[in-house]
Order: structure tokens, then sequence, then C-alpha cells
């Protein structure tokens, strides 16, 4: 199953073909919204996921969107392919093109997800936000993706492993790197999505949940990245990556990867061991008790015989 579900096209030039013999087959428009879908119930959904997350990602940022967005769900790859090129990865099942307000998704009646379909639609919508509010200028990759997994609330069991085998392995990927994203292989890809929900988090949890809103609008007006990181946490680009492996260094090493996995199994271990003791126990306790009982009972036999007997 792919694990990742999302990219974003903004960065990618590309032609748009909509086929007026697919689209639209059912619309619903919204203030915020024009949904085309071929199912009715899909379109619902949508419908409700968008202006739900709308407001919620509107009130996190403290701003709208000032145009209306379209919102294709595609049933077919070739249809998919159609609206967001052939270059876009394989594993990707979302894109958002917030230079044309644009997002394309593919429908869960036809593609399997291997996230819930809220979180993929969610994750899209934060891009446009975040492209509305660079104004066209330049985000660094993970701070992008970064920004849209920690709104759309992407983190699961099993995502911390991977990054404690990356820094186990000396594979952890510098932030810089993830600008290349869509073209690394799934495993790499979802490596460097985890490490940008991760640097997200992390700015939130030291410089307070205004960092990314403050470091986007700086690039937006224009400001350098590095000049844009000094005014809003007072170091320069370079220095908060460095910053931030340190810190992934730091709580995915060896001692608590390890510490943290070796506690589960080992805990499952001794569960496992406990209960086949208990029902070796319970089992060797009946058959004491059988046994009693087929005494007690050749005793009643035999009792009387005896009467009998005399």
């Amino acid at each position: 199953m792919r694990y990742l579900t999302q990219i974003i096209c903004i960065f990618i030039s590309i032609p748009l073909f909509f086929p007026q013999s697919s689209f639209p087959q059912i619309s619903l428009n919204t203030p915020h919204f024009d949904i085309h879908a071929h199912d009715e119930n899909v379109a619902s959904e949508v419908k409700v996921i968008l202006e739900s997350s709308y407001q919620r990602i509107a009130d996190f940022l403290e701003d709208s969107l000032t145009e209306v967005v379209s919102v294709y769900v595609a049933d077919t790859e070739e249809e998919f392919v159609s609206m967001v090129g052939k270059s876009f990865p394989e594993w990707g099942i979302g894109c958002a093109i917030p230079d044309s307000n644009l997002i394309i998704l593919k429908s869960p009646l036809h593609f399997k997800y291997s996230r819930p379909f809220s979180q993929v639609i969610t994750h899209e919508l934060a891009h446009i936000f975040l492209g509305k509010l660079s104004q066209g200028k330049r985000i660094p990759r993970w701070l992008d993706e970064g920004f849209a997994m920690y709104q759309s609330q992407e983190w699961r069991i099993g995502q911390d492993v991977a990054v404690g085998r990356a820094v186990l392995t000396g594979s952890v990927l510098p932030l810089s790197q993830i600008e290349s994203v869509n073209a690394f292989k799934e495993s790499k890809a979802s490596l460097a999505y985890t490490e940008s929900f991760l640097a997200v988090s992390y700015l939130y949890s030291e410089y307070g949940e205004g960092a990314v809103k403050e470091i986007v609008a700086h690039l937006a007006n224009g400001t350098s990245i590095d000049l844009a990181f000094m005014r809003t946490i007072g170091e320069n680009y370079l220095s908060f990556q460095l910053e931030f492996e340190k810190y992934i260094q730091a709580k995915y090493n060896w001692v608590s990867f390890f510490g943290d996995t070796f506690l589960i199994w080992i805990g499952l271990a001794f569960m496992i061991v406990f209960l086949y003791l208990f029902k070796r126990h319970r089992t060797k306790k009946t058959l004491e008790e059988w046994e009693l009982e087929e005494e007690e009972m050749e005793k009643t036999d035999e009792f009387p015989k005896d009467q009998a007997q005399d």
C-alpha cells in the first residue's frame, strides 16, 4: 500500500487539461469552493470536509482565502494525470496548485487510500492557504509540507520508528534536500514528509504557533530566507537547520529508539509468558481437581460393596 497520499504541485509548471466529457458530472458550490466529482456522495463528503477544514485553518492563520477554490475528484488514473501532468510522482494521490486555486484528488471509490480521505483534503487545502499567504513567493518545501501535515494532523504510530531508524543508519535528510521530494522513491519521500512535520512541530513548540505565518509573511514581502528566520526566531536559516538536526539526533538516538521499541517488545514478551504460565497453571489445577473428583468417586463406589459383603 502506498504510504504517501499527497503532494503539492506548487513548484511544477504544468499545462492543465480538463476533459469536458468527464467533468463536471456532479457540481457543488459553496462560498469558498466549486467541487466537481462523478459521485454525488463523494462530492458531498468533500464539501463537508473542506468547509470544516477551511474554518479551522483560517482561524489558525487568522486569514482567509479571497478567491473560490476549484476542486476536482478524478475517477481514473488517466483523468488524474491529464490534470496534474505526467511528471507527477506515482505515489501521489492529491495535488494542490495554489497559483491556480486548484485542488485535484483521486476518488476514494476507485483508489485505495492509506490515510483518511479527510486528511488528504485538509492537507491540500493547507497548501492553498500557505500559497496565498506567500503571494507566490518561494517557500521551503519542508515548511510547506510540514505545515500541511500539521494542519491535517498526519502522525501515526510507526513514523517515529522510521525517524529513529534513519538516525541510527545516518540517513536523516537535511531539510534543504527535501526540495527534491518529487524525485524521491516512496520510502525516502515518506521520511521527507515525516521530517517536515517534525520540523514544523519543532518550530511551533520552540517559537510559538505564529512562527510559520511570520516566516512566510516575511518571504512574501521579498525578505531573504535567512533574514526571514532571523526576524522570526532570532537565528538564520542554516542555524535553524543545524538546530533541528541536533534535536532529531537527540530525540531519536539509539538509546531512546531502542528504549521505546524494546520496552514495547519486552512488555509483549512478558505478557505472552505470563499468559502461557497462567494457562499452564490453570490447566494443571483443573487436572488436579479432576483427579481428586475421580478418587472421591472411586471411594464412593467401593463403599456399598463393602457393606454388602458384611
